[in-house]
């Protein structure tokens, strides 16, 4: 009985761990903010990490057309999307410690440059050419720093938060067993 509670208990967390991840990544990208820093590509890793099922890249695919519908859409966001995609994916596969949160998050983010910027080079913000492909890149450098210091920052911070909040379930959990 006590399993079927704990589970229970877990699902509901998981559930209301999704709802404030699409609340926050919308909020994120519809205020001002600094270019490319918000928490999306840690949203995409961190809650394919935490919830294992298959429909987890409807968080940060809904919070994307969500503010979308706010800031308007643009000619690279399938590429964004497909970005983001892969990294849900990716997270999916990483094993829950703060090594792997470390080293994810700089892939993430990588994988984000590379594919995102392609996009840009290939919807024609660049001529078509080996010499426009890597100014596109050259041009984009400035951004990658914004988004790789926002997607470690806010994949620790998501690691941090959803561990201790574990571990004060936890520990309310063994105080109850206590008091019986």
């Amino acid at each position: 009985m006590k399993a079927i509670k704990n589970m229970e208990r877990i699902k509901v967390m998981n559930y209301v761990l999704c709802a404030l991840l699409v609340l926050l990544g919308v909020v994120s990208r519809i205020i001002a903010h600094i270019p490319n820093f918000t928490p999306i590509l840690s949203i995409a890793l961190m809650s394919s990490l935490y919830i294992k099922n298959r429909l987890i890249i409807l968080i940060p695919i809904s919070i994307m057309l969500i503010s979308d519908l706010f800031i308007g859409s643009h000619i690279t966001a399938p590429w964004i999307y497909f970005s983001i995609l892969v990294i849900c994916l990716i997270g999916y596969f990483v094993k829950n410690n703060i090594h792997n949160i470390f080293l994810y998050s700089i892939v993430s983010s990588i994988l984000f440059f590379i594919i995102s910027n392609f996009g840009v080079w290939f919807s024609g913000g660049y001529t078509y050419s080996l010499e426009g492909l890597i100014l596109c890149y050259t041009m984009a450098i400035p951004f990658f720093k914004n988004t790789l210091i926002s997607t470690i920052l806010f994949s620790t911070l998501i690691y941090l938060l959803y561990n201790a909040i574990n571990l004060l379930i936890k520990r309310s959990q063994s105080n109850k067993i206590f008091e019986h």
